[in-house]
């Protein structure tokens, strides 16, 4: 059982964590121009993306992994191999896409922030496995609150993007050091060193996942990449905003689903699939109560709140506003099928999914961008969100069936 401690400051942890790109954009778009606040919502979605590559699928296997088949120094050797990788296709794909130098340095510096965030995740990992989510919890709303300050004081006294992003990333670095690498000892009495025989074993187990982690972000920015091809930054500051409300249903998912990561490991390994199931129903029902609230709440408040919060109108935008709602919950709903097919094993469907929705991301999004302009980017939004959600529900029934068959063991990978 999760018990109200780590409950709670997981919550509050996964609420910052959550918000946190809403207010860095808010910050950045009333200290700046909204030309350069176009530059930053895409430089901070290309961070996202190649911040997916560090990440790897590595949490989600670490915490469930409950039959211990690796230790946090072999996990910890893995991350360092993720993030390794991450760092030179960083640098290769920047210089590739011919970035403006200020683009371009503002990318590298959120890629350095997003290597802090991917060391941190694998000790929030061993700190959820060890049943103490609120110390992972912790250090999320430490990290976050004190990045999200020392973004404001910098970017409103130098109104330079560049500057603030640098002190935001140092901000991160010294919390994690304060903070996560003491907290570990509770944990590790293990010497951490690189083990590379077994590091090896969990990146090609979690090689599927990785894939599909990398394209499930671009998945995610698919339709801002078209919005930015098209090279209208004003477009892209306020599709962004109204974006953000979409945020709230997805927080709520990490609210119940990053808890739960260690229940559901258990549920499948134990055979208790019904639990299982009952579980996953109850998410679900929940998300779809939550999208109501705020569906209901964005028609009557939504444009006056954001056009304050951002300062900027968007009441020409209340229609994309209340389509992307919906997104936000197949979004959420996919999030939650993703991390199901990880704990039953079967990452090989994930990056096969995540393959063909990224195929037809790539068509759809620049075609109804170009031709409809922001009523486009949302519905090309919505069409591929649904269709992420049917393929990741369809390879969940599947790949259930076949477990259930072939009294397949959670550890084998296809």
């Amino acid at each position: 059982m999760i018990k109200k401690n780590e409950f709670i400051w997981n919550m509050i942890g996964s609420f910052i964590y959550a918000m946190f790109s809403a207010i860095i954009l808010a910050i950045c778009t009333r200290a700046n121009s909204l030309e350069i606040a176009g530059i930053f919502s895409i430089a901070y979605a290309t961070s996202c993306i190649l911040n997916s590559i560090g990440d790897f699928g590595i949490r989600i296997y670490q915490v469930t992994d409950t039959d211990k088949k690796y230790t946090f120094p072999e996990y910890f050797s893995a991350r360092i191999i993720a993030i390794i990788v991450m760092i030179v296709i960083s640098i290769i794909f920047v210089i590739v896409d011919g970035y403006t130098s200020t683009k371009l340095a503002i990318c590298l510096i959120l890629i350095l922030y997003r290597v802090i965030d991917n060391f941190s995740e694998t000790f929030q990992a061993e700190f959820q496995i060890n049943k103490r989510l609120d110390i992972a919890g912790k250090s999320m709303v430490l990290r976050n609150i004190l990045a999200i300050i020392t973004f404001a004081i910098f970017d409103i006294i130098t109104h330079n993007i560049i500057v603030a992003c640098t002190f935001m990333t140092i901000a991160n670095l010294v919390v994690f050091i304060a903070y996560d690498v003491k907290q570990i000892k509770q944990f590790n009495k293990e010497k951490i060193i690189i083990k590379f025989k077994e590091a090896k074993e969990i990146i090609k187990d979690c090689m599927p996942m990785a894939i599909a982690g990398v394209l499930n972000v671009y998945v995610i920015n698919a339709v801002k990449y078209a919005i930015d091809s098209k090279g209208d930054n004003t477009m892209q500051t306020y599709f962004n905003i109204i974006y953000m409300p979409t945020f709230v249903i997805n927080l709520v998912s990490i609210f119940i689903v990053k808890p739960f990561l260690k229940t559901f490991g258990d549920y499948w390994n134990k055979d208790e699939h019904k639990k299982l199931f009952i579980t996953v129903l109850k998410i679900i029902l929940v998300l779809f109560g939550v999208t109501l609230i705020i569906e209901i709440g964005c028609y009557i408040l939504g444009v006056p709140v954001l056009s304050m919060f951002y300062g900027v109108d968007i009441s020409q935008y209340k229609v994309e506003l209340m389509v992307l709602i919906i997104s936000g919950l197949l979004y959420a709903i996919c999030n939650l099928l993703f991390n199901m097919l990880g704990t039953i094993r079967k990452q090989t469907y994930i990056s096969i999914v995540y393959i063909i929705t990224s195929i037809i991301a790539v068509i759809v999004s620049p075609i109804l961008v170009n031709k409809y302009e922001m009523m486009g980017a949302v519905f090309a939004n919505l069409l591929i969100m649904f269709i992420l959600c049917t393929l990741l529900a369809i390879s969940l029934i599947i790949g259930i069936k076949k477990q259930k068959s072939k009294g397949e063991k959670t550890e084998e990978i296809l």
